[in-house]
């Protein structure tokens, strides 16, 4: 075990310093800032008066100009100064009803008549987001207390990997499948050990997951070869081919299939591996035959509840989308068969094989490892009253296999 993870190191690292972004400035295009609603120099206000009016004739053409969202704004200044605007913008439908005392921010732009202005970009959001981010972190050290405090270290590693590696590599051109697989292993060896300690047990888990996200990824490779996924399905998808033309959308796909999925996968191992070590902890003298049928009947269990939740949290996140088909009166059949959803279900059906595969990847690893912590019980020989056939809640049934109970 400890020669294979030593074998994965060695393959990350090599990755690592292949796949390093080259750390070049680059020029983000006016046209992609404001499609993605961002600006080069933004203005925190706060908003003193809103209400909606005719807008005011800056042509001097007399007619009416339509109806405005009237905004009064005192502008937060960093030195300590204020100063106050007011502002005049069409009523934009899709936009955020605002209200005195609301924080937000502001963008720099022109008017019909050339005089510098400026609009609503956004709300301000820094200080709540803090707050419960603050909250959530507190509860977790809370109930998990010092196992919570390394689990959220590594949320913050998990988070500077990514900006810092993943999305710059996969922007500089390198292969999404070959950035996404050192993302995954480099993150789960970090977020196992700091999480769980370095230990056989989540050494055990470590090897099931990166193993079954190998698989996922070959699953899912096939699969959007099958189904001819472009990576085209959404407005995002096309404006990344129009500006970063140099990167392969269905290798992208398949990079958010692995990383997507291997969240699941790694609560599925610790659990596989946990629960053998339970086993093996109550029954020391445990044979490898049942170390692997008790785990096996947990993993069962998990996996009914593991898929769906799969299922649900790509549905809950495509749901405006599907929202949009309803409306648009599509049939389910067609739904399907589209590219945005398409790809959906090619993520759901790579990251449930990884997810399923990694119950008995897990258990046979961690079940070889803890049949060697204690030497085998000699055995005496049986009579027919001491082995029953005992199923999960103490009945015979079908699932079940035989206990053999050693005299001591």
């Amino acid at each position: 075990m400890s020669a294979t993870v030593a074998l994965f190191l060695i393959l990350t690292v090599a990755g690592v310093v292949l796949l390093w972004p080259s750390g070049g400035a680059r020029e983000t295009p006016e046209d992609l800032r404001g499609l993605v609603g961002g600006a080069s120099q933004l203005v925190d206000a706060t908003v003193e008066r809103a209400g909606r009016g005719p807008c005011p004739d800056l042509t001097g053409a007399g007619a009416s100009q339509g109806t405005c969202d009237q905004i009064d704004v005192v502008l937060d200044d960093a030195s300590g100064s204020s100063a106050r605007l007011h502002l005049d913008t069409l009523v934009d439908p899709t936009g955020p009803i605002l209200k005195a005392g609301d924080k937000v921010r502001l963008a720099p732009t022109t008017n019909i008549a050339g005089q510098a202005t400026y609009y609503v970009a956004d709300f301000q959001r820094s200080a709540p987001i803090g707050w419960i981010a603050f909250l959530t972190a507190a509860m977790v050290v809370a109930v998990a207390r010092w196992r919570g405090l390394a689990a959220l270290v590594g949320l913050v590693l998990s988070y500077l990997v990514i900006v810092k590696f993943t999305l710059p590599s996969l922007l500089d051109g390198h292969s999404p499948v070959a950035v996404a697989m050192t993302t995954g292993t480099a993150l789960v060896v970090v977020l196992l050990y700091l999480a769980h300690g370095v230990s056989a047990r989540t050494t055990a888990a470590l090897l099931g997951t990166v193993a079954s996200m190998a698989l996922a990824g070959a699953f899912g490779a096939l699969a959007i070869d099958l189904a001819r996924i472009t990576g085209l399905g959404s407005d995002e998808d096309v404006m990344l081919k129009a500006f970063a033309g140099q990167l392969s959308l269905p290798g992208l796909v398949l990079a958010s299939v692995i990383i997507g999925s291997l969240g699941l996968i790694n609560d599925m191992t610790i659990t596989q591996a946990a629960a053998v070590w339970e086993v093996s902890d109550a029954a020391p003298h445990a044979s490898l035959r049942h170390l692997h049928g008790s785990g096996m009947r947990v993993g069962r269990d998990h996996i009914a509840s593991s898929v769906y939740t799969l299922v649900l949290a790509y549905a809950g996140a495509a749901l405006p989308t599907l929202l949009l088909f309803t409306l648009a009166d599509r049939s389910s059949t067609d739904l399907a068969a589209t590219d945005l959803v398409g790809a959906e279900i090619v993520r759901t059906a790579a990251g449930t094989v990884g997810l399923v595969a990694s119950v008995p990847l897990t258990t046979v690893i961690a079940a070889l490892a803890a049949s060697r912590r204690h030497p085998p019980s000699p055995e005496l020989p049986l009579t027919d009253t001491d082995t029953a056939d005992v199923a999960p809640g103490g009945h015979g049934g079908a699932d079940t296999q035989p206990l053999t109970y050693r005299r001591s």
